[in-house]
């Protein structure tokens, strides 16, 4: 009978114990009264289970970095990239040359389905490369083929990483469950084919004829060696990582939201076609000197960026000190990620807003307006690096592209659903469409 007392009494022990520890657990867990108001966590764990599908970046990059090694990252960045014509018009011929190449390509296919996500990173990662390297690349090319390939694969998969990024040690997992793995050595590959043309730079190079931005980074880094400074030839690769995140990505996956919306609303893809036709014909490319002539063309892009929304969880921000915002307090070293959905989904700014409609953005005398509500290139001093880039090849590209072809689906398929899934950006499910050449 005592043994049995006994082993009550332990267990009520044990009981009491275990409760008073969930209760500890359960209070430190508790978000004080004056913070933001959130997803309730799990006791223990918080709110791991959330970041799954969340993505969350970490890097010595400039689109990750911060005070002053962002600051003198960012500078010398866009004074060079502006001295080889980054966003400018001058550098619109060598836009419109890749572009002729990707048009040809698309023929090609002959009106038979494919899938246009590769070729377009293709097209714009040559480019970028024009900028970085001096030179573009042929899109059969196996080494750089296989580069877009890594490029690829790491965009579309980087938000399983979430879980990894605040708990690096999942990485050492024998399995590679959230593919960390297969993406850093992916990251050894692509930065092994940057390091071999930074090499032969290095063989080459000429301080008086500075012929690209590697030439003009090698330079710099010469220059500053010796003093206390940011640049390496670590953050030169790095950079040139985020050129193509800036440069490529946007751009690729913002033209395939467009054209998948273009499938699904033939006759705004008419409209768009007939806006070219009057205004530019078909004997010569469309030029940024068209834009003000082709409203409803860039009013087709803004809306392809709103309800794309590529980047829903916007570049994220460090809280300085402690703030108060509406009275919550928003602790000091807080991380803020804006998050887009909530305007682009406001009813009170885009009416009606799940539907795609190129005229919320037409004025009642036919001019564009309401352009400033779109933030996908974010605001402020974080704004994309290579937003003016990715403005005008977005234009360039979609208005081309639309002025050859009659973009339509498979024969005998419905078009495809416009559905999407969350990595580096916010990208359309793989779909397939013909390319039929406008008589």
């Amino acid at each position: 009978m005592d043994g049995v007392l006994f082993n009550f009494r332990y267990l009520d022990l044990i009981f009491v114990i275990a409760s008073l520890f969930l209760l500890l657990v359960w209070i430190r867990s508790r978000r004080p009264s004056d913070y933001p108001p959130g997803p309730t966590p799990i006791p223990v764990i918080g709110n791991f289970h959330n970041l799954a599908n969340k993505d969350f970046m970490q890097s010595l990059r400039i689109i990750s970095a911060s005070g002053p090694s962002w600051k003198h990252q960012r500078t010398f960045a866009l004074s060079k990239l502006r001295d080889f014509g980054f966003g400018k018009r001058s550098f619109e011929s060598n836009i419109h040359e890749e572009l002729e190449i990707f048009l040809n390509e698309l023929e090609k296919y002959n009106e038979q389905p494919f899938d246009i996500s590769e070729i377009i990173h293709t097209s714009m990662s040559n480019i970028v490369m024009a900028i970085t390297v001096g030179r573009r690349f042929d899109y059969k090319d196996p080494e750089f083929s296989y580069f877009v390939q890594l490029l690829n694969e790491n965009f579309n998969n980087a938000a399983v990483l979430g879980p990894v990024n605040f708990i690096p040690i999942l990485e050492k997992l024998p399995v590679d469950i959230f593919g960390a793995k297969r993406m850093a050595k992916n990251a050894e590959r692509s930065d092994a084919f940057f390091q071999n043309e930074i090499n032969e730079h290095e063989k080459t190079l000429d301080e008086n004829n500075i012929r690209d931005f590697i030439d003009a980074y090698l330079v710099e880094l010469r220059q500053e060696r010796d003093t206390a400074n940011y640049f390496s030839g670590e953050n030169l690769l790095s950079t040139i990582g985020d050129l193509f995140a800036a440069g490529t990505e946007t751009t690729a996956t913002t033209i395939r939201w467009a054209l998948l919306y273009l499938l699904n609303n033939m006759d705004i893809q008419q409209k768009m076609w007939k806006e070219i036709n009057e205004m530019v014909g078909s004997g010569r490319l469309p030029g940024l000197s068209d834009k003000p002539n082709l409203p409803y063309c860039e009013a087709v892009i803004l809306e392809s960026l709103r309800l794309g929304n590529i980047v829903p969880f916007s570049v994220p921000h460090t809280v300085s000190e402690d703030i108060y915002y509406k009275g919550m307090k928003i602790p000091k070293n807080s991380v803020i990620f804006p998050s887009l959905d909530s305007v682009v989904y406001d009813e009170s700014l885009f009416p009606n807003c799940h539907i795609f409609y190129p005229e919320r953005f037409i004025d009642e005398n036919g001019k564009l307006s309401g352009q400033e509500k779109i933030l996908t290139f974010s605001l402020g001093r974080r704004v994309c690096l290579g937003e003016s880039l990715a403005r005008i090849e977005l234009f360039l590209y979609l208005t081309a592209l639309v002025q050859r072809f009659q973009f339509l689906p498979p024969a005998g398929d419905n078009p495809p659903a416009v559905e999407g899934k969350l990595g580096v950006t916010y990208s359309p499910i793989l779909y397939k469409i013909r390319a039929v050449r406008r008589s």
